[in-house]
């Protein structure tokens, strides 16, 4: 039996050492009113949320012990070839309470400055102990059986011999909860190998992504179970918890954003490396604001949503079918397209699609032809919306402004993670030029300008992604459109808008498609009440456009 005697007090951000007038070490109190002998090392807090990322799981184990430990009479390590292994060898250093780190170069340094009293070696890592260290050899059960013994528990959960998502966040939940401990298998009996880890990312993710009380959160990619469990281990020596995101799709968990809770800056951090874009998604999930339909992405990765569109000025029915009646009485003439276009099994949002700055056939006060509506204007829509889980478009026919110029108007609004906007291109002027007498047009770099100001708009707020739409209907109309820069804090959706018959829509939609093989936009579809002849396309022939539309408006 080894019996773990502990001198020396290690964890960084307990109550520090107290010292008597001469400088000399007193005894401690503990809760129970029992006083403990003097420790042979201080103790002090440090910042625990940089970024760990050195591409090495062995160099991320050492930041993390010299960060976290002063000293530490227990040591842990354990090769990270087979994950059964590091998930005892984690279990061990949690129970502990001593680093767990991985073969190096250096660690016979770090055992030294760490004056560590035993070398607990799960399985056989090739390691050079220092003098006046005892080493301690364990197979995964003995190391189990030590980190039950020093937790005092009595209970375990038998798991399959090949480690999975289960085998990761049952040991890492045992980890945090410390009152019990998940006891892997070895590889099937003959074989002469360690079992390959069988790692689901989004059961990991899932599985990990849980409410949490500790002050802090660590956060590590899913596709990375050993930097989990170490993240796991020495986190719980400081009371942070571990949450497992997936790298590629960040936002593709919300419930991921419930264990963060609000939490941002130096309450989380990442081990192990974060994703591209990780501070603004991060934010976004710790934030919590939905789009309309659930999740993140204005089009989720898994599954089909598409956006039924009324478009119009609430206040007047000239412009289009939105201004014909309130919202409330909007919403139900719109829900037998809502039915309809949902038949091939997509989630279909309601949308709005607000004209805020309106061409004008003369000039206005400021000279841009073009009348920008007050956000007030809108504000009985807007509360509609939200009460209804419903998208808004505000739409910019900006004359002879900018977009940029016009679309800082209505920040306020763009604030919100359920109002996009939308570029049209044809009421967008010239300096001599006035509308009607030609179709406007815009080119890719002022489109980009506006992209970006939104973009930064979505990622210093900690928004969920937002929606952009440029219509067309001519080539002419966006300049350059292969150079639309593309963000991921933006779905930009270049959509078809051309009134007429069937076939010369088609013809339209097949001109605008030549060539876009590779775009990172997504295409939408504009159908006309009355100025299509003989009518608009019924939904299911506008579904069966090629590629399927992901936006669909009524004008």
């Amino acid at each position: 039996m080894v019996v773990l005697v502990s001198a020396c007090s290690t964890i960084l951000g307990e109550t520090p050492v107290e010292t008597s007038p001469d400088g000399g070490e007193t005894s401690s109190t503990s809760p129970d009113g029992s006083t403990t002998e003097p420790t042979t090392c201080i103790r002090f807090t440090g910042d625990h949320s940089s970024p760990i990322d050195t591409g090495s799981l062995a160099t991320d184990a050492l930041h993390l012990s010299g960060e976290a430990f002063i000293c530490a009479d227990d040591v842990v390590v354990v090769s990270s070839e087979d994950l059964n292994e590091v998930a005892a060898a984690s279990q061990l250093a949690a129970a502990v309470s001593g680093p767990l780190l991985f073969p190096d170069p250096r660690l016979a340094a770090e055992l030294g400055r760490l004056d560590t009293r035993r070398v607990h070696l799960v399985g056989s890592p090739d390691v050079n102990v220092p003098s006046g260290a005892e080493p301690i050899s364990h197979d995964i059960t003995s190391a189990v059986d030590l980190a039950k013994e020093t937790l005092g528990v009595t209970e375990e959960t038998r798991l399959p011999s090949t480690p999975d998502s289960s085998t990761v966040v049952d040991t890492v939940l045992a980890i945090r909860d410390a009152d019990r401990v998940v006891l892997p298998q070895t590889a099937p009996s003959g074989s002469t190998t360690p079992a390959e880890p069988t790692v689901a990312e989004s059961e990991i993710v899932t599985g990990l992504a849980v409410p949490t009380e500790s002050p802090s959160i660590w956060i590590v990619d899913a596709a990375k179970p050993a930097t989990i469990l170490l993240a796991a281990a020495v986190g719980n020596s400081l009371g942070a918890s571990v949450v497992a995101i997936d790298g590629e799709d960040v936002l593709g968990y919300p419930e991921v954003g419930v264990a963060l809770d609000g939490r941002t800056g130096e309450a989380t951090r990442f081990v192990g490396g974060a994703p591209e874009g990780g501070a603004w998604e991060l934010a976004a999930l710790a934030n919590g604001q939905q789009v309309p339909g659930g999740g993140f992405h204005i089009l989720p990765r898994e599954g089909m949503r598409r956006y039924l569109a009324f478009y119009g000025h609430p206040d007047t029915d000239a412009l289009g079918v939105l201004g014909e009646q309130e919202p409330a009485e909007t919403l139900e003439r719109m829900q037998g397209f809502i039915e309809d276009y949902g038949g091939d099994g997509s989630q279909v949002v309601p949308t709005f699609e607000i004209i805020a700055s309106v061409a004008s056939a003369g000039a206005t006060d400021d000279g841009d032809y073009s009348y920008e509506w007050p956000t007030e204007s809108f504000q009985p829509w807007i509360d509609f919306a939200a009460e209804n889980d419903m998208y808004v478009m505000l739409d910019l026919q900006s004359g002879r402004d900018d977009f940029l110029s016009q679309a800082v108007q209505y920040e306020e609004l763009l604030r919100l993670p359920f109002v996009g906007l939308a570029l049209d291109p044809e009421w967008r002027l010239g300096p001599e030029q006035v509308h009607l007498d030609q179709v406007g047009t815009v080119t890719a770099a002022e489109v980009n300008e506006t992209v970006n100001w939104v973009a930064d708009l979505v990622r210093d707020n900690g928004l969920p992604q937002k929606m952009m739409i440029v219509h067309q209907f001519r080539t002419s109309m966006i300049q350059n459109r292969q150079d639309i820069v593309e963000r991921p804090e933006i779905q930009m959706i270049v959509q078809m808008d051309g009134d007429g018959t069937e076939p010369q829509k088609d013809a339209t939609w097949s001109q605008l498609l030549a060539g876009t093989d590779d775009v990172h936009w997504r295409w939408g579809w504009k159908n006309f009440f009355d100025e299509d002849e003989p009518g608009p396309p019924s939904p299911e022939s506008t579904m069966d456009k090629v590629p399927t539309p992901v936006y669909v408006s009524y004008q």
